[in-house]
């Protein structure tokens, strides 16, 4: 036993001295030639920092580190500037077309700062930006932030020394969803509608070829209908044609409140005439938004006696944003009724995705614009994956200044 307990510890002592002699060197050769300073957030792309438009001055924090093997053994002392030499550069390089910020509209509340022995950064740094009364709204300012000179003669890593801030200021505004959509004429299933709307949950919409106490629906009343299917308790239907006893038109509903609303129809020499609603809503306690929809004919000279009356209308609000969805009946942007439609609403693209057959889309129908460009800002313009329909539904998430 005693033996067996000798070679035991002989064992682990052979074992211990094999490992020792194998033992990988990691100490590095001059570990000061790997020591650099830099900037975290001079990254390819530019710091995009936005700001809603006040007048109390807002903040962009930046700073600079330590790259190195170990941690600093002394403090380290670093300063900065604002280059604005260096945006013509950016731009030139990167086929941009940012501008300078104004004198005046930035400040650095310290040009210097410490990384202090054993960490590995410096503490949070603070420009002031000044927004209302400084910057254009959504215009974009690009602001570059350099290390200017490191104690100690410590290198500065040339492809981080400078951070650029994308600045953008932005009026104070609401985000909006907005859907157009052809149920079809003589579609009754309301439940199934409900369920198609509801997975897209708009603030805004617009059901066109809606029938209203006719023959082949029932004689109900679908937009009633629609209206508690969808959660949308605020709407206003405009006639097209008296049909089967009923009516049939196109309805606008809303999450906001009314606070006014008309309905017109345009005129054509067929029975069935263009419908437009519209209607006022209150988006919040001070400020209101227009949406109108329509269904313009598929016949183009009964479209060019259309379009004019449409803007005839439309050019009547003036005073506050205004969101008009429909199905115009030609090819956005070129077809002659944008032409004319061009002149009073802007669009949201200029390559619209397609939106019919909804089996195979291949052209546009409906279509959402608005007016005055100022007060709006497109986030995403798509068209729903499936519809009760031959059209697929449009969406479009707007952001609306005020």
């Amino acid at each position: 036993m005693k033996i067996k307990s000798l070679l035991y510890i002989a064992l682990i002592m052979f074992a211990g001295l094999f490992l020792y002699t194998c033992k990988y060197n990691t100490d590095i050769a001059n570990p000061g030639d790997y020591v650099k300073i830099y900037m975290p957030q001079a990254t390819d792309a530019p710091a995009k920092r936005t700001f809603v438009m006040a007048d109390t001055l807002q903040t962009i924090i930046y700073g600079a580190a330590y790259g190195g093997t170990d941690y600093p053994g002394n403090d380290i002392e670093v300063s900065f500037k604002v280059d604005n030499s260096l945006v013509q550069d950016f731009n030139t390089k990167n086929g941009t077309d940012y501008a300078v910020m104004p004198q005046g509209s930035y400040e650095l509340q310290t040009t210097s700062a410490t990384i202090k022995k054993g960490e590995l950064k410096t503490a949070p740094l603070k420009i002031k930006i000044k927004t209302a009364g400084s910057l254009e709204a959504f215009k974009q300012y690009l602001l570059p932030v350099s290390i200017e000179q490191v104690s100690g003669n410590l290198p500065v890593n040339e492809n981080l020394r400078t951070s650029y801030f994308l600045v953008e200021a932005q009026r104070d505004g609401i985000s909006l969803k907005v859907m157009s959509y052809g149920k079809g004429s003589g579609y009754n299933d309301m439940n199934a509608l409900a369920a198609s709307i509801n997975t897209v949950n708009p603030d805004l919409l617009l059901v066109r070829e809606i029938d209203k106490g006719t023959t082949r629906n029932g004689n109900t009343d679908q937009p009633a209908i629609l209206s508690k299917l969808i959660g949308m308790p605020y709407y206003a239907f405009a006639n097209g044609l008296d049909y089967q006893g009923g009516k049939y038109g196109c309805v606008v509903y809303s999450k906001f409140p009314i606070v006014d609303s008309a309905a017109y129809q345009l005129p054509t020499t067929p029975a069935e005439k263009g419908p437009l609603a519209i209607i006022t809503v209150q988006v919040n306690d001070t400020h209101k938004l227009v949406f109108a929809g329509t269904h313009l004919n598929a016949n183009a000279t009964y479209r060019s006696t259309q379009t004019p009356a449409l803007l005839n209308i439309m050019s009547a609000y003036t005073d506050i944003p205004v969101i008009l969805a429909g199905n115009f009946n030609d090819k956005p942007v070129t077809g002659d009724t944008y032409v004319q439609m061009a002149t009073q609403f802007s669009f949201p693209c200029t390559t619209c995705p397609a939106n019919y057959p909804a089996s195979a889309p291949a052209t546009n129908s409906d279509y959402i614009m608005f007016k005055p460009s100022a007060s709006f800002r497109v986030l995403d313009y798509t068209v729903a994956g499936s519809s009760v329909s031959t059209h697929l539904p449009v969406i479009v998430q707007l952001q609306m200044f005020y």
